[in-house]
């Protein structure tokens, strides 16, 4: 569904109508008559009309609000009744606002645009140019009572961002931007008014509504606003699969394809809501192809050639309606059977011109080629949807859609669309079309390779927390990964001698879905095993320990463990401010382990509970918009259901990077990453007006900004942090034999509490409660052992070792990571 603050350029129409029939109504109660203007029944006739004609509430209109409130018809032949009998009022003296003149000039152009798409009407009498007419003259009998603009420089008036927004897919209740008061006491007691009554809730706050016509014409202006919108975020796909050439993450761009497509199958359910007849893309289509085509002058009908699909004489609109790919997607159809299509062997399909650019391809050789790539991809796209149940990764609209035609079933313009995104990547990817399947399987085989080494890490080494049938987590996404990625999904078709990975080859979309759904299964599973092994958690903390205490030069930054503490946030880490004094890094890195406060209370009691309720410092899952789709591409669940929290996170990613360019006062501890050319940047919009292309654009942009979230390889970091503290303890031994004896280490899972004891030989604590190993009696407070640990730590960090996942991830990402330390 459509985020509440958007909706079709019909449904903003829609709104405006209303809003300007509820201005009238209303002003029109509130007035009182002026001498010598409106008398008898001319006076009567617009009071009759501002009180309108009661309906059953909203059913019309489709805004929620908290009170469900009375709505009036008004018919549009009112309207200049209602303005000539506001203007004539002298109390009060009517000021009509600079949104409501908005909101007319923008109906006013709609209906303009509408009427010299068809031609317009020399008619008068005609409905468009009746109605055209009482907007221009509603316009005219207001226009002295409009409220000037402001001198001084040009700006956003407060009503204006909202009403201008509208003209690209607008979005919201401009309505609310209006001046507009209840109906007064004195206009209640008028007559023709009726007795005045006690205002309920529900009447104290009518709305108004225009008549819906259920005409030709109405259904004409629906399908033209429609199909105006759905060009526009086709436009708009095609110009992000450029911004994919130049460093785009492959899944922003393809949850925004799939998340656009969803978009536009809600503008259809509207559309059929509306008016019940237009179901599918030919009854929507049709009379806006036929009414393009007379007003051309152009026979629909006439083909110059006898294979020709449609008259090419008005390709350019058949084109933009896409009714080739409608025309090829319906022959297609009718091969179905039982579920599957032949395979066409690569003899019966005509040869393919790839030298040339789709864009620079005559018209009926754009449609060849067209015709060329879909038939090729058809019987794989069919029999991937039939067996999408049995994968557990990410199913597309596309395939959805495929999954329920069948011959003489009628075909949704939504899936039609979806047809066309496809078709449209190949157009303007090219040659690099397949790049998206290399991305995919690189993908796979990062994940693979680490978790290949995790486990052969972990063959002997284990801990309670995590038993060895955890592991099947790990070897149960192996086995998907070689199923869907490594091994070529057209095995199961009926002639699988094809070229290898074809389907895929030609399909960037399902392909960044399915990476998309690879990185958030790894992440979860990467943060469940670092919070049972908790590796990262006390190495961090000795690193941070070291450096406070000036024991490492500035030169020697652990990157990798930087990274994830900027990430993930040094709350994550440390209960409280990350610790400054000796004494504070082991209260610190007890607390983070879990234990209780209590634990360090100078009036402990002895049956102090040594376990916090609150239980250990966890690091997190992070891509706060990924997250928004992983149960739809990870576990194939329902659409995400667009509401103000689900767009939250959406909205405070674009607020972050609008703020990056701010003063450094505000230091971010979020990682900033810099891709050149990758971001489509736009001003920031105030308000809640948001048009579709822009939401989609910022829904691309926050799924590309969590590219680093994303891609971080938790387990590698893992590896190497246990590494270091096996060097740490041997480098320590000596010192910790002398100070705690033989038993502070009796297992290699117990290497974490070695940060423990160096925290506990540099503070005055000398035991807790049982938890550590007791000093021995006289050893002085020292920071030796801190100081051995830091040299480990800088002699690994010279080695470069400490910079691998960051310099893996500047290497995909191509520019360098900009991370500011907690520190």
């Amino acid at each position: 569904m459509l985020p509440l603050t958007l909706q079709s350029s019909y449904k903003t129409y829609k709104e405006d109508t209303n809003t300007i029939a509820t201005w009238l109504a209303t002003k029109a109660k509130q007035s009182t008559q002026a001498p010598g203007r409106l008398k008898g029944k001319a006076r009567k006739k617009a009071q009759e009309a501002s009180k309108g004609t009661t309906t059953a509430p909203a059913a019309a209109s489709d805004k929620v609000t908290n009170v469900e409130r009375p709505a009036y018809i008004i018919e549009t032949k009112e309207f200049i009744s209602l303005a000539e009998y506001i203007v004539g009022s002298s109390k009060p003296w009517v000021k009509v606002p600079v949104g409501l003149v908005k909101v007319m000039d923008r109906a006013i152009n709609l209906r303009k645009q509408f009427g010299s798409a068809v031609g317009g009407s020399g008619n008068p009498d005609c409905g468009h140019a009746h109605f055209l007419g009482i907007l221009e003259k509603i316009r005219e009998v207001l226009k002295p009572y409009s409220a000037p603009p402001e001198d001084g420089p040009a700006g956003p008036e407060p009503e204006s961002e909202a009403l201008d927004a509208v003209e690209q897919q607008h979005i919201s209740n401009i309505f609310d931007t209006l001046d507009l008061e209840e109906p007064s006491q004195e206009f209640l007691d008028a007559p023709g008014a009726g007795p005045a009554q006690p205002k309920t809730e529900k009447e104290s706050n009518p709305k108004y509504e225009v008549e819906t016509p259920q005409t030709r014409e109405e259904e004409y202006l629906a399908a033209h606003c429609l199909l105006e919108d759905v060009t526009s975020i086709r436009r708009f796909l095609c110009a992000l699969w450029k911004n994919y050439e130049e460093g785009m993450e492959l899944y922003a761009v393809s949850i925004t394809v799939n998340t656009a497509i969803d978009f536009v199958r809600t503008l259809e359910l509207d559309m059929s809501k509306r008016f019940p007849a237009k179901t599918d893309y030919e009854s929507i289509t049709m009379i806006f192809y036929m009414a393009q085509c007379l007003h051309r002058g152009i026979e629909p009908e006439q083909k110059q050639q006898p294979g020709d699909l449609f008259n090419l004489a008005v390709y350019d609109l058949a084109e933009d309606i896409m009714l080739p790919t409608y025309s090829i997607l319906s022959s297609l159809q009718d091969v179905i059977r039982n579920g599957t299509v032949r395979q066409y062997k690569p003899e019966y399909l005509e040869h393919r011109d790839r030298t040339t650019h789709w864009h620079q391809k005559s018209a009926r050789d754009k449609i060849q080629d067209d015709r060329l790539v879909m038939m090729e991809a058809f019987p794989d796209l069919v029999q991937l949807s039939m067996i999408t149940s049995r994968n557990p990764l990410a199913k597309d609209e596309l395939m959805r859609g495929i999954r329920q035609m069948s011959p003489g079933k009628d075909i949704p313009l939504w899936l039609v669309f979806a047809a066309q995104c496809f078709l449209d990547a190949q157009h303007e990817l090219k040659g690099d079309i397949s790049k998206g399947l290399d991305q995919l399987r690189q993908t796979a085989n990062n994940i693979g390779a680490s978790i290949d080494q995790n486990l052969q890490f972990h063959k002997t080494l284990r801990i309670v927390n995590w038993p060895k049938e955890n592991d099947e987590t790990f070897t149960d996404m192996l086995y998907v990964m070689e199923e869907w990625v490594g091994k070529d999904v057209q095995r199961y078709a009926a002639v699988p001698d094809g070229e290898r990975f074809q389907l895929l080859r030609q399909y960037p979309v399902i392909c960044g879905l399915f990476s998309f759904a690879l990185q958030m299964r790894y992440q979860e599973i990467q943060v469940t095993f670092i919070n049972a092994w908790g590796s990262l958690m006390y190495t961090a903390q000795l690193y941070h320990a070291v450096r406070q205490e000036k024991l490492l030069p500035d030169s020697k930054i652990w990157k990798d463990i930087e990274l994830v503490i900027s990430l993930q946030g040094s709350d994550k880490f440390f209960v409280g401010e990350p610790p400054k004094e000796p004494e504070d890094y082991l209260k610190r890195f007890m607390l983070s382990m879990g234990y209780s406060a209590a634990l360090f209370a100078n009036n402990r009691r002895k049956k102090a509970h040594a376990v916090s309720t609150k239980g250990p410092r966890q690091l997190m899952k992070l891509c706060a918009v990924g997250q928004l789709f992983a149960g739809r591409y990870c576990n194939n669940d329902a659409a995400v259901a667009w509401t103000t929290e689900t767009m939250k996170p959406i909205i405070e990613a674009k607020l972050d990077d609008d703020g990056d360019d701010e003063e450094g006062s505000k230091k971010s501890k979020k990682v900033k990453q810099s891709t050149s050319g990758a971001l489509l940047r736009k001003p920031r919009r105030s308000g809640s007006s948001i048009p579709t292309t822009d939401f989609l654009l910022d829904l691309a942009n926050a799924l590309h900004a969590e590219m680093i979230e994303s891609s971080v390889d938790y387990l590698r970091i893992h590896r190497f942090s246990w590494m270091l503290l096996r060097s740490v303890n041997e480098a320590c031994k000596p010192r910790l034999l002398e100070i705690y004896g033989g038993g502070y280490l009796e297992r290699e899972d117990q290497l974490p509490f070695v940060v423990g004891y160096i925290f506990m030989s540099a503070s005055a604590t000398s035991q807790i409660a049982g938890l550590l190993i007791p000093k021995k009696e006289g050893v002085e407070v020292s920071n030796r052992l801190l100081m051995t640990a830091a040299q480990v730590i800088g002699e690994v960090m010279d080695s470069g070792a400490g910079a691998i996942e960051t310099k893996m991830l500047e290497q995909k990402m191509g520019a360098m990571i900009d991370f500011r330390a907690y520190c």
